[in-house]
């Protein structure tokens, strides 16, 4: 059997780290980042079977001009709010100790170094995963995975298919904007984008970030270099020094789909996460029938949305 207090020192010291966990996935990441800034990563209140995300849709035809003693017809019957419900999705992994490295790591120098390569390698892994799934479909992993922005900001929202359990295709208004697979250079995407911040705007609300891919980011950025525009350094971690297109910033993140741009009005988006599950650390747990113990850090939580036509995204072919 491992020797119990390693396992029990490696609980202790990754519950110290695991802020530092989620600091090392969140800044890492230009997407999670903005939302973090924003206070979008947020506890969900909801609790229960899935997450609820309040939207609000259709008009209130009580709202007239009128004069003197003129009536109105109360909305009684007519449906402005509803919820949005996501799935609570779960990601996990775990620091491993054979009896094996507990007897070789018995000395103070050895554990901490060796919690050190531990917790490095769990951060990197978890860090990796959580990323690549930002951008997912919520098809991966049999359905597990997080419903990412290939799903709440769709290639083709007027296809088939259910977001937060309302039909985008009876549901016109829970429709994100596209601009469908078509040549693009550097000499023509400004004028694509412009297009896309024209259909996801609405006075002043408008979209707040860009995430590119390697190929719409060099177009755009070849489109600035004639006009000498400068990088903006106040964009935060992800990254350093970021463009910008209005007041969005402009991202590149090599975890986006290929020749994808998405415009994000953020004010509508959110991750949510479950009480006590937001890269925390469960108990040392030994391994029955082996020689190993192992430490846990979970997620529980998801992507969500309460406004998809603010949201657009352009394809390149």
């Amino acid at each position: 059997m491992a020797v119990a207090n390693l396992g029990d020192l490696v609980s202790t010291t990754l519950r110290n780290v695991s802020k530092q966990i989620a600091d090392n996935v969140t800044n890492d990441n230009g997407f999670l980042n903005h939302l973090d800034k924003k206070g979008n990563i947020k506890k969900s209140v909801s609790g229960g079977r899935e997450i609820d995300e309040a939207i609000m849709y259709g008009t209130n035809s009580s709202v007239q001009f009128y004069d003197g003693y003129d009536t109105f017809t109360p909305p009684t019957t007519q449906e402005v709010i509803d919820l949005a419900t996501f799935n609570w999705k779960q990601l996990g992994g775990f620091v491993a100790i054979s009896g094996k490295e507990a007897m070789m790591n018995r000395n103070d120098a050895q554990r901490f170094d060796f919690l050190e390569t531990r917790q490095k390698q769990l951060m990197a892994n978890m860090k990796n995963t959580f990323a690549t799934s930002l951008y997912s479909l919520g098809t991966g992993s049999a359905g597990k995975e997080l419903g990412g922005l290939q799903l709440l900001v769709s290639d083709d929202p007027t296809a088939a298919g259910t977001v937060g359990g309302i039909n985008q295709v009876t549901n016109t208004f829970w429709r994100n904007q596209y601009s469908a697979a078509a040549a693009t250079s550097s000499s023509t995407v400004q004028a694509r984008m412009n297009a896309m911040w024209l259909a996801t705007k609405r006075g002043a609300d408008q979209a707040d970030l860009i995430l590119c891919d390697d190929d719409m980011y060099t177009y755009y950025w070849t489109s600035l270099q004639a006009q000498q525009r400068f990088t903006n350094e106040n964009f935060g971690d992800a990254g350093g020094g970021e463009l910008a297109y209005k007041k969005a910033k402009v991202l590149y993140d090599d975890q986006c789909p290929n020749k994808h741009m998405y415009f994000l009005n953020t004010d509508y988006i959110y991750f949510k996460y479950a009480e006590g599950r937001w890269f925390d650390v469960g108990k040392s747990r030994t391994i029955q029938n082996a020689d190993y113990d192992v430490v846990p850090v979970f997620v529980m939580g998801n992507l969500t949305i309460s406004n998809r036509a603010r949201q657009g995204v352009i394809i390149a072919s």
